[in-house]
């Protein structure tokens, strides 16, 4: 989306009643999130960590839901159990609010008795 196209999505957003801040908050999602990590197969109630630094490091991270970013940066060290909502898109059964690219999320292989005491 060039400069003209986002002024104009704004012109009309606001236009229909969206806030001017929320209108430029999508313009700036709707350019994308930047370079994708690769993709990660994981299976159902498999036990995973958020990629923190590569969740923040998205392109639209400062533009995203403070709720959201508040849940990224308070999982530091969370084990979370994997729900498959299709094939690279992954809720987590604790939280099942949030999506997940599978490419943002760590496999954790075995989990320790202090791990668990973290959850």
């Amino acid at each position: 989306m060039n400069r003209e196209q986002r002024r104009k999505m704004i012109k009309i957003a606001t236009k229909n009643g969206v806030s001017k801040e929320h209108a430029k908050a999508y313009a700036v999602i709707s350019q994308g999130t930047g370079t994708h990590t690769e993709a990660k197969h994981f299976e159902e109630d498999d036990k995973l960590m958020l990629d923190i630094t590569a969740i923040k490091n998205r392109k639209n991270y400062p533009v995203m839901n403070q709720k959201y970013k508040d849940f990224v940066e308070s999982s530091e060290g969370k084990i979370f159990t994997a729900h498959k909502e299709n094939t690279n898109m992954i809720s987590l059964k604790e939280e099942p609010q949030w999506l997940f690219w599978s490419g943002d999320l760590i496999k954790v292989e075995e989990v320790s008795e202090d791990a668990r005491e973290v959850q």
